[in-house]
């Protein structure tokens, strides 16, 4: 094949094998530099045929490779209908008179199914191409998801999606991005609860956004269209719903204002949410429901509005002495209307309201209180110091039945004896009779725990770096050893946990924040992991009130007797959130399984859902594998995760375990 063209403002003549400059002229347009020509006696003769520029191509040219121009580093490929030179180095073995597809200007072997793939976001054409060439191979066809959806071929990408039977992070990942470009926010949240936490809190952050937009609209306009699309928005977030229920509620249309309430209820059971559902219930002339529904609140926390709901409640009842009860402490604690509900003359009582900070000097027990460090709905925790020692005190408030929490404590007490990994209950301090709570309050004296607990680790930006280090799986497996260790002592006393997760997993000392350090600190002892809250153990078969979602097991949610699987369920979800930062299974299951809890008619669905479901493992490493299926599945018991996680740490790590030993005596 003989041609002329031009290169870097130089006219050449190639002659089959040799190549020269010459004078001829010659118009080059575009992507075409040249022609075949003929030549005779040293005369060159045009022919039709155009010689185009590799680099200026778009889409693929299937070509054969015709020759090669060394002085040039060029290549000479033949489609039939044009010639094309590409000038620069040709990726893998350049073997003459073999088809080769020209990929925006790119060569490549035809059958190079690899480099094919690689290039695969360059073209839409070559996409098209390998996904009818290659329908059968699922790389390729996962691959063409991914390139639709870098070229923005989102439509297309999404048909092919779904019509996967596996899916992969990857392509599932993009074709996301794609159902947020086209609109279905809800189906790329539902692909981010498997694959993503991070873009999945990012989303859904936006969403909360938009329907908040639309909640400010709403207050500008006043059309109601826009809540209800507000309400549409993101089927988890409250917002709307509460926005819906307080509208109803101040038009005095009770019924509407407690379907909503019930809806942000649905989708986040918390206090405030369940306050205002009371509230409407008593509005709405359902007082029984107020009453039930406060009487479970109030096992989060007791304050004066769920005394007033409450005392709405009863008066509603006909039962005056228990309204005029709750009545008296709203009103004692704030609440104006309470008050036009007592007679005046009850009202009086000499004032006994305090700041808990007003303990701090103070010395309870002989324990001098240097600050208070956290207050919760049962009661404040103190630090407080003894003979140069410092321990927590945690100090209940006075609407807690004191008879109750004399058992609860002597049952704490006796269990946290046995373990090393178990916070110990040092003292307690209950007497019915007291007469001052300031000088003498219900207290309980426990172990200070200086080193925090594992859900800071787990979210804390200064532990980034230990938690992405290639130490962290052999951090989290010395740490649930040791847990389970402690699990194992109240299992054998008889009690169910019945709430572990991270927040309840606390240090003597600060976790050091590298990899190395920290293993030697966890294995020598200067930092030792252990189980809190016991306070929220039962005894094996009696009912189980207090959960944490998410941690929980669904018969446990549903308010089944306590059973030791549910301890290895929230012990084996804990690990999992530990290893990954992240939940086994996925967010439309979770709310479904909140939905069951107050709608028992979904239950049965819900567990079939439940059981059926696999938990994601492709980012667990692969040693935990067995241990975090059999845990979810309660197919193995707490000793034999004990003793896989122990193996672990010995033979897959090459770590020695020293055994851990018994709580010495404490003087307090």
């Amino acid at each position: 094949m003989f041609i002329i063209f031009t290169k870097d403002n130089e006219t050449y003549l190639y002659l089959g094998e040799s190549l020269k400059k010459t004078d001829e002229k010659i118009r080059v347009k575009g992507n075409v530099i040249g022609y075949v020509i003929k030549y005779d006696n040293g005369k060159v003769k045009l022919t039709s045929t155009p010689v185009l520029d590799s680099s200026k191509l778009d889409g693929i040219i299937e070509a054969v490779l015709v020759g090669q121009i060394k002085e040039l580093n060029g290549y000479i490929f033949d489609s039939g209908k044009f010639v094309v030179l590409h000038f620069g180095e040709i990726k893998g073995n350049v073997i003459p008179n073999l088809p080769y597809l020209l990929v925006q200007g790119i060569p490549v072997q035809k059958g190079d199914l690899k480099r094919l793939v690689e290039l695969m976001d360059l073209s839409y054409d070559l996409v098209k191409y390998m996904l009818k060439e290659y329908s059968d191979n699922d790389e390729v066809v996962r691959r063409g998801i991914i390139s639709l959806s870098h070229l923005g071929k989102c439509e297309e990408a999404i048909s092919l999606y779904k019509s996967l039977d596996k899916k992969f992070p990857e392509e599932s990942l993009a074709v996301a991005e794609c159902f947020e470009k086209v609109g279905e926010e809800l189906e790329a949240l539902k692909i981010y609860s498997f694959f993503s936490e991070s873009k999945y809190r990012e989303l859904e952050q936006r969403l909360r956004e938009k329907a908040n937009s639309l909640i400010d609209e709403f207050e500008q306009t006043n059309n109601l269209k826009l809540l209800y699309q507000a309400l549409n928005v993101l089927p988890t977030y409250d917002a709307p719903a509460l926005k819906l229920g307080w509208y109803f509620f101040y038009k005095k249309n009770y019924r509407e204002a407690v379907k909503y309430f019930e809806e942000a209820v649905k989708r986040r059971r918390d206090f405030s949410n369940l306050l205002a559902l009371a509230y409407a219930y008593v509005r709405n002339g359902q007082a029984k429901e107020a009453l039930d529904l406060i009487n479970e609140v109030e096992k989060i926390r007791r304050n004066a509005s769920t005394a007033y709901i409450k005392g709405l409640a009863y008066e509603a009842l006909n039962a005056p002495s228990n309204a005029e009860r709750e009545f008296m402490f709203a009103c004692k604690e704030g609440i104006v209307e309470a008050c036009s509900k007592i007679k005046p003359y009850k009202i009086y009582s000499p004032l006994d309201q305090f700041d808990p900070n007003s303990w701090i000097g103070y010395v309870l027990y002989g324990y001098k209180v240097e600050k208070v460090i956290g207050t919760g709905g049962m009661g404040y925790v103190l630090l407080v110091e003894k003979g140069m020692r410092k321990f927590a005190m945690k100090v209940i408030k006075k609407e807690f039945r004191y008879d109750e929490l004399l058992y609860e404590v002597a049952k704490m007490q006796e269990i946290s004896k046995g373990s090393n990994n178990l916070v110990r209950i040092l003292a307690s301090f209950v007497d019915e009779n007291f007469t001052d709570y300031f000088s003498s309050p219900p207290a309980i004296v426990m172990e200070y725990m200086a080193g925090g607990d594992l859900r800071e680790i787990l979210v804390d930006a200064e532990y980034s770096t230990l938690r992405h280090s290639s130490r962290w799986p052999q951090i989290v497996a010395i740490i649930f050893s040791q847990i389970a260790d402690a699990l194992i002592h109240i299992h054998k006393n008889g009690y169910v946990h019945c709430d572990i997760k991270p927040s309840n997993i606390l240090f003597t000392e600060r976790l050091p924040k590298f990899g190395d350090h920290a293993i030697e600190a966890l294995l020598n002892g200067e930092v030792v992991p252990k189980l809190s809250d016991l306070g929220s153990a039962v005894k094996l078969g009696l009912p189980v009130i207090h959960y944490t979602p998410y941690y929980a097991h669904p018969m446990q949610r549903f308010g089944h007797k306590a059973e030791y699987n549910f301890d290895i369920y929230s012990f084996t979800v804990s690990l999992y959130a530990s290893l990954t930062n992240n939940f086994p299974f996925p967010e439309w299951l979770e709310r479904e399984i909140e939905d069951a809890v107050s709608n028992p008619l979904k239950r049965q669905e819900v567990l079939k859902d439940f059981y059926n479901v696999e938990p994601r493992l492709d980012y667990v490493p692969e040693e935990f594998h067995d241990i975090i299926i059999k845990g979810l599945r309660g197919e193995t018991s707490i000793e034999q995760i004990s003793r896989e996680l122990k193996y672990i740490i010995r033979y897959n790590y090459g770590l020695e375990i020293v055994s851990a030993q018994r709580s010495s005596t404490v003087e307090i």
